[in-house]
C-alpha cells in the first residue's frame, strides 16, 4: 500500500528533481491575474479571483503525460510539484488545515486539506462549459474507505443555491468511490497498473466536460474545490483545462432549432444542417469548442448530415465553408 509520511516524502523529494524527470512542468505561486488568463476561454470574462489554498498546492501544469489534459490549472491537497513524477513516487502531505463543508455531503464524511479557487465570470452565451479531470494517490487501495472528492459549484441570478456542475456524464459526483476500476471504469485511467512515468497519482479520470445553462451577460460565481476525505494523508487533485471556461448558444437533446441563417436538427446522434435561401456552399465545417476543425461535411441539395457518435462529449459549431457573414449554429454531443 502506498502510505508514506510527509517527512519521508520530503526526503525522497530532496533526492531528485521532479521537474527534470517528468515531461510535464509545474509552476506554483501563481498571481490571480495569471490564473484568470489561464482559465479564460472564448466568450467568457473572468474576474475577482480568490485563492483559498496553500500557495504551493495550486499551480499551472503543462506538457505531454498520461493525463488527457495537457495544459491547465491543478488544485491539490498536497504539494503541486509532486504531481510531476513517476507513479512510484508517493504524494502524501498532511497540511493540518480544514476541509470544505460543501464537499462533505458527497464525501459522506469529514474532509481535510481543502484547496479552493473562487472567481466571477460573465458568459456571453446561454451555456457555460469547461473541461476538468480528477486524480488521486488514494487509488486503488482506498476505494470504499477514503472517498476524496472534488466539485465545481456555480451560483448566479438564476442559481441562488450553488450547484455542482462538474459531474460524471450520468450526473454522479466525482470522487474516489464513484469513479475507479469497478465504478464508471470507462472514464478511469489506472496509472499504477500502467506504470505511469510522468504523473505521480495512481489513477485519474478522463477529461470530462461540464455544461450548465446560464443567462447571457449576467455574472456567475464559481467555486472549484478538492479535499481529502476521512484522513489527510494521500493527495488528490482537480485539473481544470486551460482556456476551457467558455460559453455559447447551444441546442441540446432531440429538438430542432431554426435560426435566421442556418437550420439545425439533432436526432439519434445524427445532426442535419440546412442552408437557407441565398446561402450557397458545397461543404460544411464542424468545429469543436476550441475552434479546431473536426469534420468536413458535404452538402447535398441544401443539407448536410453527419453522425456524431465518434465525437467526444462537448459543444460544437457548424459553418458553411467560405460562409462570410453567416452565424454559426451550435450543438452539444452529450
Amino acid at each position: 500500500m502506498k502510505i508514506l509520511s510527509t517527512m519521508l516524502s520530503l526526503a525522497l523529494l530532496a533526492g531528485f528533481s521532479l521537474r527534470s524527470t517528468a515531461q510535464i512542468t509545474v509552476e506554483d505561486s501563481l498571481s490571480v491575474s495569471a490564473i484568470a488568463q489561464l482559465l479564460e476561454g472564448p466568450d467568457v470574462g473572468i474576474s475577482n479571483v480568490q485563492v483559498n489554498c496553500i500557495v504551493t498546492a495550486m499551480g499551472h501544469f503543462s506538457g505531454p503525460s498520461e493525463l488527457t489534459i495537457g495544459d491547465g490549472l491543478v488544485l491539490t491537497t498536497g504539494y503541486v510539484d509532486w504531481l510531476a513524477a513517476p507513479v512510484t513516487f508517493i504524494a502524501a502531505v498532511e497540511w493540518g488545515i480544514p476541509g470544505d463543508v460543501d464537499l462533505e455531503p458527497d464525501a459522506g464524511c469529514i474532509t481535510y486539506d481543502a484547496c479552493a479557487l473562487e472567481f466571477d465570470c460573465i458568459p456571453a452565451g446561454d451555456t457555460l462549459l469547461f473541461n476538468f479531470s480528477f486524480g488521486s494517490d488514494e487509488y486503488p487501495y482506498s476505494v470504499g474507505v477514503y472517498n476524496d472528492v472534488m466539485a465545481v459549484f456555480v451560483s448566479g441570478p438564476d442559481i441562488p443555491v450553488p450547484v455542482n456542475v462538474a459531474l460524471l456524464p450520468d450526473g454522479t459526483p466525482v470522487s474516489i468511490n464513484n469513479v475507479n476500476n469497478a465504478n464508471n471504469s470507462a472514464l478511469f485511467h489506472d496509472n499504477l497498473a500502467d506504470s505511469g512515468q510522468y504523473v505521480s497519482y495512481n489513477g485519474f479520470t478522463d477529461k470530462l466536460t461540464a455544461i450548465h445553462a446560464v443567462i447571457p451577460g449576467m455574472t456567475y460565481h464559481i467555486k472549484a474545490v478538492v479535499a481529502d476525505a476521512l484522513d489527510a494523508n494521500m493527495d488528490s487533485g482537480l485539473f481544470l483545462e486551460a482556456h476551457s471556461f467558455r460559453s455559447g448558444t447551444l441546442t441540446t437533446g432531440v429538438k430542432d432549432l431554426h435560426r435566421t441563417t442556418l437550420g439545425i436538427s439533432q436526432r439519434g446522434g445524427i445532426v442535419t444542417v440546412a442552408l437557407p435561401e441565398g446561402i450557397a456552399a458545397s461543404e460544411l465545417l464542424v468545429f469543436d469548442a476550441m475552434g479546431r476543425t473536426v469534420r468536413q461535411v458535404a452538402v447535398t441539395g441544401r443539407e448536410g448530415s453527419f453522425d456524431t457518435s465518434a465525437l467526444p462529449t462537448g459543444a460544437y459549431s457548424v459553418l458553411p465553408r467560405n460562409g462570410a457573414g453567416v452565424l454559426p449554429v451550435r450543438f452539444v454531443k452529450e
